[in-house]
């Protein structure tokens, strides 16, 4: 499988895994007075003999070493109206705290991992195990409690928070994602030049990056850390670490908090890659990290003046890059 054919793969494998509707869960865990708690959608329940539930967690999380410690956790089902949940736990640092989660609360069943107050379904679970499933490691709970309540679920699909109503058109983000998919196609199959992809990037990144500085939206903030921490890991293999600074610059036009934006944003990454993966070294590797990382430090701190100043010297070096003074009109 050629680099490109394995990227294409990559990108085909989250567009369709986004497609498969799921609850939103609340994976946590107590060791003594320190909690720690995250969103997770990756939650199936595994046997009736035992009794037995897995969730999927990032193997690079320190929860997978919290869990390990304390030898349990628990697993929250959100209800409709618990969203917030859902964005308090899946921004970074909040969800470790002593005694209790500040803003959330929280009982213990009988492991004393604390349970979400309210969700629509529980599971307090003994640690039975934790296996290794590629970039992510599958822990695995032997249930000693359950419970819940009646209600409707928290459902995430195609990037979106849903209802269970069969006339919902589905949150902005879901629909976003369908405008990009189609503008996208038609981009790449027409082609755009490194200066047209650069004059394009130049008149919405550094809106885009103002704006999410002022917005500062957690679920924007908590795309924009994950895209730079797994270009950070994917740094080795070129085509890898190509495709997760492009979609950093995706998820930039999500934490703009404005649909048009974020729409063209992603509308670009199948241009972006196919120009930015050939001029990819480990000295533009190095850079590119530097200066994702001053924009998205000064979006988390709210500093919209140099969020778009850093975005617009992170464009003016890529330009030099993929336009040499030679080739420039």
């Amino acid at each position: 499988m050629t680099a490109d054919t394995a990227s294409a793969t990559a990108a085909a494998f989250r567009r369709a895994a986004g497609r498969f509707a799921s609850g939103v869960t609340v994976v946590a865990t107590r060791n003594g007075r320190h909690l720690y708690g995250i969103t997770a959608t990756s939650f199936v329940s595994l046997s009736m003999n035992p009794l037995l539930v897995a969730v999927s967690i990032n193997a690079h999380s320190p929860f997978l070493d919290e869990v390990e410690a304390a030898g349990c956790f628990s697993i929250s089902v959100l209800a409709s109206g618990q969203r917030d949940v859902s964005q308090y736990f899946s921004t970074r640092g909040r969800g470790r705290a002593e005694g209790v989660f500040p803003g959330v609360t929280t009982a213990p069943e009988r492991t004393g991992a604390p349970i979400v107050s309210d969700c629509l379904s529980w599971f307090d679970t003994r640690l039975h195990a934790i296996l290794p499933g590629g970039d992510h490691q599958i822990l695995i709970g032997e249930v000693v409690a359950a419970g819940g309540t009646e209600g409707d679920p928290l459902l995430y699909w195609a990037g979106g928070y849903r209802r269970l109503d069969p006339d919902d058109e589905g949150t902005p983000d879901g629909r976003i994602e369908e405008f990009a998919d189609a503008l996208s196609v038609q981009l790449h199959a027409g082609g755009l030049s490194p200066d047209e992809l650069i004059e394009a990037q130049r008149a919405l990144e550094p809106a885009a990056a103002e704006l999410a500085a002022f917005r500062r939206l957690p679920d924007g903030l908590a795309a924009l850390r994950e895209a730079l921490d797994e270009a950070r890991r994917a740094a080795p293999v070129p085509d890898l670490f190509t495709a997760e600074s492009v979609r950093f610059h995706a998820a930039l036009g999500m934490a703009s908090g404005n649909p048009a934006i974020a729409a063209s944003l992603q509308a670009l990454a199948r241009s972006r890659h196919a120009h930015y993966s050939a001029g990819t070294s480990p000295q533009a590797t190095e850079r590119t990290l530097a200066a994702h990382q001053e924009i998205y430090d000064a979006i988390a701190g709210g500093d919209a003046v140099r969020a778009r100043e850093a975005m617009t010297q992170h464009l003016a070096v890529v330009h030099r890059r993929l336009c040499p003074p030679s080739e420039e009109v």
